[in-house]
């Protein structure tokens, strides 16, 4: 199977599909980063790698049977005016048109933010799929003017139900040309069994922890050490506290919770002001500048273990403790942003996956990327009963 990619980013799809083993050559990839450009030519080899899409001849670039394209979301100029493809000139929707419009590979997967579907009041949406669809979600559509005819399926698709703890809404549009390709159904939700904390570090560079300073100011309150708690004691044992709530299975952890360190203001009586944070086992949506961040209630030394003192961590951790009598410890509120290698996880990628890079970038390229679970679903639903 020949793919091809436009904003193709560090390359989402094409790790799907190297996980599915699926065989594929990929005929061309283009993203305007030149970061992204570089790792993505790290991890995979592609026949042709494009910079600027809006300066192609799509005549030029070979056919393929799969497209990819995450767009950009831009506001049409003449969007509910119905004018089909025209509406779209001067985005760069309507560039990944010019491909689909020369070549009309067999499939294609179109990726957005929720947000398109209301965007100016729907219109811009609506003006996509005038552009693409035959049919929607097996309707007909009747446009008054040509369009490139494909069965067009839509859903907005979280993360967080395909296998990932990371709150991540996302539109995916998928165009398939012919009718006898037409028997897609997206894939269905299941349950959550990873959580946040299972993909955590267990050592993580000082760097990545908020002072209290800036914790102060970002949340507006104290992370005090609380009262020690005798850690022999039945019930905590009964609770499991050292038994579940690992990283790593050797680093006790008694809570995670997930901030989000995007300043905020509305009214406050609706939630709208300060920063938003939760316990649910999983993070908020990465974005390009690394606002997410971790709160980690573990354990601080004190007492003994085996006769001798147990090794503080430099994270405010402790190492495993055994639970004889006479230990205890402090439970202690640490704040720190996700590391990089925590945010490819968060999006499926191997670990160093963007390595190379500076930070900035990496954290840059996982807030820009799609989920690569979720496009493994998708090309399950695809492909395999089609390829």
């Amino acid at each position: 199977m020949k793919v091809g990619t436009f904003f193709s980013g560090v390359g989402s799809p094409e790790q799907a599909l190297v996980n599915l083993g699926i065989e594929h050559e990929i005929e061309f990839a283009c993203d305007i980063d030149k970061y992204a450009r570089q790792t993505y030519l790290k991890n995979f080899d592609c026949k042709n790698m494009y910079d600027d899409i809006t300066s192609l001849n799509m005549k030029d670039l070979s056919p393929v049977d799969l497209l990819v394209f995450g767009f950009p979301c831009q506001a049409f100029s003449m969007a509910g005016k119905r004018g089909g493809f025209d509406d779209t000139r001067g985005t760069l929707f309507y560039d990944a048109l010019r491909y689909l419009k020369e070549h009309r590979p067999r499939y294609f997967i179109a990726e957005n933010v929720k947000g398109l579907i209301s965007h100016d009041s729907g219109k811009t949406f609506r003006t996509i799929l005038d552009c693409l669809a035959l049919t929607e979600n097996y309707q007909f559509q009747l446009a008054p003017f040509e369009n490139l005819d494909y069965h067009v399926h839509y859903k907005v698709l979280n993360t967080k139900d395909f296998g990932v703890p990371q709150n991540r809404e996302r539109i995916f549009i998928i165009g398939i040309r012919d009718d006898e390709d037409n028997n897609f159904t997206f894939p269905k939700p299941f349950h959550l069994k990873k959580k946040l904390k299972d993909l955590l570090e267990n050592e993580v560079d000082e760097k990545y922890f908020l002072s209290d300073k800036t914790v102060e100011r970002v949340l507006n309150t104290k992370f005090d050490d609380e009262k020690p708690m005798d850690i022999g004691r039945k019930s905590y044992r009964d609770e499991g506290l050292f038994k579940t709530l690992k990283v790593g299975g050797d680093v006790p952890i008694f809570e995670v919770k997930s901030h989000s360190l995007h300043p905020r203001s509305g009214d406050p009586t609706k939630g709208g002001t300060g920063h938003l944070s939760k316990q649910d086992g999983t993070s908020y949506c990465l974005d390009t500048g690394n606002a997410q961040a971790v709160e980690i209630k573990g354990a601080a030394l004190r007492g003994r273990g085996h006769g001798k003192e147990l090794e503080i961590r430099k994270d405010d951790l402790a190492n495993s403790i055994t639970t004889v009598q006479s230990d205890s410890i402090i439970k202690h509120s640490k704040i720190r942003r996700l590391t990089p290698i925590e945010c490819e996880r968060l999006q499926g990628f191997p670990d160093n996956h963007t390595m190379g890079v500076s930070d900035t970038q990496r954290y840059k390229q996982m807030g820009n990327s799609i989920t690569v679970n979720v496009m493994m679903h998708l090309f399950k639903q695809l492909l395999t009963n089609n390829c």
